[in-house]
Formats: C-alpha cells, structure tokens, sequence
C-alpha cells in the first residue's frame, strides 16, 4: 500500500511538471498521458532484452542442451512479443490525435487477450516440456514471473475498459472529438489515467525475473557446452 501512494504522489508531481500532450484518440489533451508514455517505453525496453542472449552457440553438439536452448528461446521470444502485443499499439494510442478512439482501444484490448490466451493455454505446456530437459526450478520461476505479467495484464485490461468508458462519455457529452478541457476532466479524472500507468508498472516489475531466469540459465548451458568441449579434447588422443 505505501508503495501504491508513493507511486501516486510521485505521479501526481510528475503530472504537475509536465503540460499535458494530445493523446488517446483525442484531438485535444489528456491530463496524465505522459506518464503512460514514459513507464510503457520503460516497459518496452525491457521486454526487449528478452532475446539478447539468444545468439550464443553452443558447439558440443550435445542434443540436450541444443533442445533446452530452443525451448528457452521459445519463452525469451514469447516475453519479447509482449511488447509488440500490448505495449507498442498502448504507446501508439496514446499518442494517437486521430479521433479513432474505438479500433485504437481494441487494438490494445486484442493485444492483451491473445497475451493473456498464450500465458493460460500455451505456456504450461511450454514451461512442462522445459522441466523434462532442466528439473522444474527455472519453470517454477518462469511460472511465477509469467504469473505476476498475467495479474499486471488483468489490471492494464480493468484500466483501459474505464478510460474507455470516460472518454467516450466526455466525447458524448461534447458532441465533437475536440472536448473542452473541463468536460474532460470531469469524466477523464487524473486516478484513470493513473490506473493505467499503474497497470503498465505492474506488468513492467515482473519482467527482470523472467529475463534473469531465461538468461542465467542460458549461461549455464553455455558453461555446460564448454565443459563437455574441454572433455572431448582430452579424451580425443586416447581414442587414437
């Protein structure tokens, strides 16, 4: 809970500093927007480190650790979609001028559900199939940081749904896409907009672990790949 409030007041003086900018679909201003923008590219960033150590080899061609590579880089490239999935088409709404506030929200929307339809129907066959190749101390991780993304996206999906709702009530209410600023401050309040940026933090403080786990264990088979070279080059003058 202080964390919730800190979060709050740091955003709230952040919002104070800062003018706001045209965004979600409207023509005219959102009071708060910018903190969406600024933890989403945060956000962005990290899920993009998902797949940097994808493009280690491993040479003792030993099948096992060829397999656990690929079943690794199967979840690093699923970690990393997330960003193209809901991130990217989040920024680009918020930043969106265009007055096409539904297919901006759907996209969005769509974006969180096939996320959220892959973490619970795809990943636990995933992350099963990786606990025969490595034992189930990196799945049970890799189970624990998917989970808290799937707790980030049900809140992201609760605070988009009543920006939604507000937005389209202050447009209704103006009759036209350009709202007059105490219109929309009356249903477009500084807590949804709020709620949203909260939403993106939630999803954003699970992924370090989950690239942690995937990398670090990478690391590990690049060890285990190196060590079996070193065998074989000692035992290879006494097969001769």
């Amino acid at each position: 809970m202080f964390f919730t409030y800190l979060f709050l007041i740091l955003f709230i003086t952040e919002w104070a500093l800062s003018g706001p900018v045209p965004d979600f679909g409207l023509p005219g201003a959102v009071p708060g927007s910018a903190q969406v923008i600024d933890i989403s590219n945060q956000t962005s960033s990290l899920l993009q480190t998902a797949t940097h150590r994808l493009n280690i080899s491993l040479t003792s061609n030993y099948t096992k650790l060829q397999t656990t590579l690929l079943q690794l880089g199967t979840l690093a490239k699923f970690t990393a979609s997330i960003d193209r999935s809901v991130v990217v088409p989040l920024l680009a709404f918020a930043r969106d001028t265009s007055g096409d506030i539904g297919d901006r929200f759907k996209a969005v929307v769509d974006g969180i559900t096939a996320t959220q339809d892959y973490i619970h129907t795809t990943l636990p066959v995933e992350l099963k199939s990786l606990e025969i190749l490595i034992n189930h101390y990196v799945p049970d991780r890799l189970n624990d940081g998917f989970g808290c993304v799937r707790s980030g996206l049900n809140q992201l999906t609760a605070s988009v749904a009543s920006l939604q709702s507000a937005i389209m009530a202050s447009v209704k209410e103006a009759g036209t896409l350009s709202v007059p600023i105490n219109v929309l401050r009356k249903y477009v309040n500084l807590k949804t907009v709020y709620d949203v940026a909260s939403a993106v933090s939630a999803v954003k403080i699970c992924i370090p672990s989950i690239v942690e786990s995937i990398n670090s264990t990478i690391e590990r088979l690049k060890t285990a790949d190196d060590f079996i070279l070193r065998v074989n080059s000692k035992l290879s003058p006494l097969k001769v």
